[in-house]
């Protein structure tokens, strides 16, 4: 696979499914966070799926991703009860680089 191959246009991350280890739909991402200094992804801000998610989002870290050619989705190792239980905010608590949210992330999926 070429480097070519492998890019992504941000635009084309939004929408994109995020998926367990059985290929069950966890949500959708509607943000990605670069490292403005490394010029990398780092963070990827996920609605849950399903009815009543209460417009908070789940920031995952890129590590934690591998793209899925078959399913054209992001898998992660995570079951669906770690992510619910992982760290979520709303869009204005993302927005502010003083709530501290990436520091949080980074601790709960350390452990």
């Amino acid at each position: 696979m070429s480097l070519d191959d492998r890019l992504v246009k941000s635009g084309d991350l939004i929408g994109v499914a995020v998926t367990d280890p059985k290929g069950h739909k966890l949500g959708v991402i509607r943000e990605v966070f670069v490292d403005r200094d490394a010029g990398i992804g780092r963070y990827v801000a996920v609605e849950p799926a399903g009815l009543f998610t209460g417009g908070k989002y789940h920031p995952l870290p890129w590590r934690i991703l591998a793209f899925d050619d078959k399913a054209k989705a992001y898998a992660t190792d995570l079951s669906k009860d770690r992510f619910k239980d992982s760290p979520a905010y709303d869009r204005d608590q993302l927005s502010k680089t003083s709530y501290g949210w990436a520091e949080q992330v980074e601790r709960y999926f350390e452990g």
